[in-house]
């Protein structure tokens, strides 16, 4: 090989490398699904060998963010742990006021800034019900679609359950339904 085609090739193979990396930072990535708390809309089979893969939209930071709306299943930097990841659905965003589940005689009026995050199966998350609304500066991504397993390829993320809707006033005042 000449040295000319080595060179070549080695910058090429920067060039696609530097692409790589910009586009699973800033656009879109992987993610893979663990854990039982986003039954049914991800990992719907119980089988602990079977586990969702769903493309990550990464331009809903910062200015982006307010493409964010209720029912959206986002991934998160964990309040407890940073450098943990944890994947829940936006039921209240910044004003709208929520029926916590351990606590159904009060409500919490999320914060400017800040939503209010579940799993589909409550009693198998730790979310918001947990740790109180979360900064949307947290948020690092929005759930797309599955990706793997090949027989959910593409399949359309379940809405907000309807039992959710009921427990949250939009801008404190009129119910979600």
């Amino acid at each position: 090989m000449s040295s000319l085609f080595q060179r070549r090739l080695l910058v090429g193979a920067m060039a696609a490398l530097c692409v790589g990396v910009f586009v699973t930072d800033n656009i879109v990535s992987l993610q893979m699904i663990s854990g039982r708390s986003m039954q049914p809309a991800l990992n719907p089979d119980s089988n602990r060998l079977k586990r969702d893969v769903v493309l990550v939209d990464k331009a809903v930071r910062g200015s982006m963010a307010s493409r964010l709306r209720r029912g959206d299943i986002v991934v998160f930097a964990s309040p407890a742990d940073p450098d943990r990841r944890l994947v829940k659905r936006i039921v209240g965003m910044p004003h709208d006021c929520v029926v916590p589940l351990r606590n159904p005689d009060s409500y919490v009026r999320v914060p400017q800034g800040q939503c209010w995050v579940e799993g589909d199966e409550s009693f198998h998350s730790s979310d918001s019900n947990s740790f109180g609304p979360i900064p949307i500066a947290l948020i690092t991504g929005r759930a797309i679609a599955p990706v793997w397993p090949l027989s959910r390829f593409g399949a359309r993320l379940n809405p907000l359950p309807e039992w959710k809707k009921s427990r949250v006033y939009v801008n404190g005042g009129f119910r979600l339904t």
